[in-house]
């Protein structure tokens, strides 16, 4: 019912909108001038009507799909999905995001590696779009060789979205795989660049126990990105920030690890 009325109330906003700016010449100029203007900016006309009919029928195609996520009927939603991508073929960016985290709310594993399978026969383009939430199953799994096999394949390709994030869990699978210089080197090289303040925090929370070996770089990296973190943050901020990362997956997965980085943050030396 709120898609319905937000639907309605979106096309008389907009239509009202064109009546007043169509009519606007009219009242100010009169009908002689306003002819003119009219006559000057008709194009201005029809790029709103393809413009909001084009909306319209974006929302009136996928008109089920918005009720059944309004209504959270997730089993009818991902039987919607699955026909439209795997029968249709129609594997668009949104629809496949949409079904992913679908599978993710329904704790559906093996839908996830299923679309994974399918994306990279038909649209291995999208994966790169896709890394977090098809990682999920690869890190649920519990098999770090696995982890790093499907991180390792992203972390040099260009317009890969979250590519910080994959690098960061990319660095995770090697240190869980015990690959302590090479995770080291990895954590690093992120830690020395420019990124959001909770990926900032985990990165230096993995580097921490590194330096209590050698004090080299990594010990500054660490002393320093500490020292920036609890001058900008609180930790009741910081602990909001993290919360906040909602469109992160891998957050969720990383919850308890997440938490211990905080509480290390600020906890007294």
């Amino acid at each position: 019912m709120k898609f319905k009325i937000i639907f309605i109330l979106f096309n008389i906003v907009v239509v009202f909108s064109f009546l007043i700016v169509t009519l606007m010449p009219l009242l100010m100029l009169g009908g002689e001038y306003s002819q003119e203007f009219f006559k000057d900016s008709w194009y201005l006309f029809l790029i709103f009507i393809v413009a909001i009919g084009s909306i319209d029928t974006y929302f009136i195609i996928n008109w089920k799909m918005f009720s059944l996520l309004e209504t959270e009927n997730w089993d009818d939603l991902i039987s919607w999905l699955e026909i439209k991508i795997y029968k249709l073929k129609n594997i668009y960016s949104p629809l496949v995001r949409i079904l992913a985290n679908t599978y993710l709310i329904k704790s559906d594993m093996s839908g996830i590696s299923k679309l994974e399978d399918f994306l990279r026969k038909e649209k291995p383009k999208l994966l790169k779009k896709m890394v977090i939430p098809l990682s999920v199953p690869h890190f649920i799994d519990g098999s770090p060789e696995k982890m790093e096999v499907f991180f390792s394949e992203f972390i040099d390709q260009k317009g890969v979205v979250k590519a910080d994030w994959v690098k960061f869990l990319y660095s995770f699978s090697l240190l869980l795989n015990n690959k302590r210089n090479e995770a080291s080197l990895s954590f690093l090289s992120l830690c020395k660049s420019r990124i959001s303040p909770i990926l900032k925090l985990l990165v230096i929370y993995s580097l921490n126990p590194f330096f209590e070996i050698e004090k080299d770089e990594k010990f500054a990296c660490v002393s320093l990105g500490k020292k920036e973190l609890r001058s900008r943050y609180k930790k009741e901020k910081m602990e909001l920030e993290l919360e906040s990362v909602n469109d992160n997956v891998l957050i969720l997965v990383l919850n308890k690890f997440s938490k211990e980085a905080v509480d290390w943050l600020y906890k007294e030396s």
